[in-house]
């Protein structure tokens, strides 16, 4: 079936009817969320169509505003899976596990953990195709699907997934139900080659992510978190979905371990800072804190061995003549 339902209101009341169908529809299509805040302007046509593609079901929604939410609440019981969507223009905010994407940042694919809370907001001039797949049909365990889903953004092949989605024909197209089954079996395979791509870079090294695009990764993502205490080499492992093991060897070539380029990341960090004329009015163990040094001797005993001199040493070497 093509089109579910088609509204184009004229006046207030017939926007309230429209409204109340509207919420009632796509709630009928995603029953693990609500529908909050749903709008749709006098006079503009708003349609929810469904297209059947054998084990997948593309759902196109356009001309409608409206705020959606998944709570641990509506969430409970619901199977592993993800639902992808495509949005090639228009303006939205999806936010989930602590990750907020947007069109300002140009994210068309767009994938959310449905076992996760989630709120998204979207405004009328934004055309959604979606869809909805199982861990199941993925053959993915529920650990990296989320993983996946976390770092989407981050896989070569989300413009390849965008031009399929885009160019799934409607049911009516493809008359024939084995060629239907054959297209949404298609569609299932480039999807999970996308995630895969974003939750496991170490399997693609040497193809679309290298290790020393990989490595230039991490380096980075560590420029960005100096400033967070729990940064560490497990950590890193975690946000770039690869194992420590996998982590450590990618870093063996380089000078010296991973976990003391940290350090020396941060203490160079403050040595630029006490240099700062800017901050001379800070301590330097307000400065050292600030890094991720909370105590104060063994800051003073690494400084000293990076260096050759201490800390209050250097400011008073670096500081401007008078």
């Amino acid at each position: 079936m093509p089109v579910i339902a088609s509204w184009t209101p004229d006046d207030a009341r017939a926007v309230r009817d429209a409204r109340d169908e509207a919420v009632a529809t796509m709630s009928a299509l995603a029953p693990m969320t609500r529908i909050g805040a749903l709008r749709l302007p006098v006079g503009r046509t708003a349609t929810i169509a469904r297209h059947d593609l054998g084990p997948v079901a593309l759902a196109h929604l356009e001309g409608l505003a409206y705020d959606q939410v998944a709570t641990t609440r509506t969430i409970d019981g619901v199977p592993a899976g993800i639902s992808l969507a495509v949005r090639p223009s228009g303006t939205w905010v999806l936010s989930q596990a602590g990750t907020t994407r947007s069109s300002a940042t140009r994210d068309v694919v767009g994938v959310v953990d449905v076992t996760r809370a989630m709120h998204l907001r979207t405004a009328a001039d934004t055309p959604l195709l979606q869809l909805y797949l199982s861990a199941d049909q993925l053959g993915m365990d529920i650990d990296t699907l989320r993983t996946a889903a976390a770092l989407v953004d981050r896989s070569p092949l989300r413009t390849l997934v965008a031009h399929h989605v885009l160019a799934l024909p409607p049911a009516a197209g493809v008359p024939d139900a084995a060629a239907r089954r054959s297209v949404g079996l298609a569609t299932i395979e480039v999807v999970r080659a996308m995630l895969l791509g974003a939750a496991r870079p170490e399997q693609q090294v040497g193809a679309a992510v290298s290790a020393e695009h990989l490595r230039a990764c991490i380096r980075r993502y560590v420029g960005r978190r100096l400033h967070d205490p729990a940064l560490s080499p497990a950590t890193i492992a975690d946000a770039h979905a690869v194992s420590r093991r996998y982590l450590y060897d990618l870093w063996r070539d380089e000078p010296t371990t991973l976990a003391r380029w940290i350090t020396l990341r941060r203490l160079q960090a403050v040595r630029e800072d006490l240099a700062d004329p800017r901050l001379a009015h800070r301590s330097v163990a307000r400065i050292a804190h600030a890094w991720c040094f909370t105590n104060p001797t063994s800051f003073a005993r690494r400084f000293r061995t990076a260096y050759g001199m201490t800390p209050r040493e250097w400011r008073r070497l670096a500081a401007p003549d008078p």
